[in-house]
């Protein structure tokens, strides 16, 4: 199964698909992480991305696609997070999948949260991962303890979490979202998920919309 999942930023995109790999073991990439990865190496590409971050500019859409069409070419059941961000990529991104998998199987667009309520979640607590680039959230999704011995962190904020930059990130996401939604409507692949529910509630309504029983992690 070949999944999809957008949002505006601080819907929970990252949560939900590190909660969806982890039960179904399936690959997820995330274009934040592709983004942070480049810029953390200081890779020329990072270079020029991190001044785009800063200024709240969003990365060209022949940039995100120079990244992520690599990643859907292995076989198995992956997840594709945080792209795409408008219809240029989307259209981009079918026509990757059609080279090899005859689009995705499920786009799940998280939806309902305010702008206030979205800046208010991230800038209360949203903290990465330096060694897995996995997203925790202080409140609503702390990372692990040296205990669980599953992510050793250490977990940081992202230096581009910063208001004004959000709410420009956040009006670039509203210009496009009714015309995403529609474009994959029209395909009959759009599963629209409430993103104001706690975490829990949102993950069993991706699994029920992707009619998969989740499966429990092992860690």
């Amino acid at each position: 199964m070949k999944l999809v999942i957008i949002g505006p930023v601080g819907s929970g995109k990252g949560t939900q698909a590190q909660a969806i790999s982890w039960r179904l073991h399936y690959s997820r990439h995330s274009t934040g992480d592709l983004i942070r990865d480049h810029v953390d190496a200081g890779s020329p590409l990072g270079k020029e991305m991190k001044g785009m971050l800063d200024r709240g500019d969003p990365v060209p859409d022949n940039i995100i696609m120079r990244m992520v069409v690599p990643l859907l070419y292995p076989a198995g059941g992956f997840i594709l997070d945080g792209c795409p961000l408008n219809m240029m990529q989307a259209r981009a991104l079918d026509a990757a999948f059609e080279e090899r998998h005859g689009g995705p199987s499920r786009v799940l667009m998280l939806d309902g949260p305010t702008d206030d309520e979205l800046i208010e979640r991230v800038l209360g607590g949203r903290l990465v991962s330096k060694t897995t680039n996995y997203t925790y959230h202080e409140k609503y999704a702390p990372p692990p303890g040296p205990e669980q011995q599953t992510d050793p962190g250490p977990f940081v904020r992202p230096s581009d979490d910063k208001e004004d930059v959000l709410r420009r990130r956040l009006a670039a996401y509203r210009k496009e979202a009714d015309d995403l939604r529609e474009y994959y409507e029209k395909k009959g692949v759009l599963a629209l998920i409430d993103a104001r529910q706690p975490l829990e509630k949102v993950t069993q309504d991706i699994f029920d919309a992707i009619d998969h029983p989740p499966q429990q992690t092992t860690e």
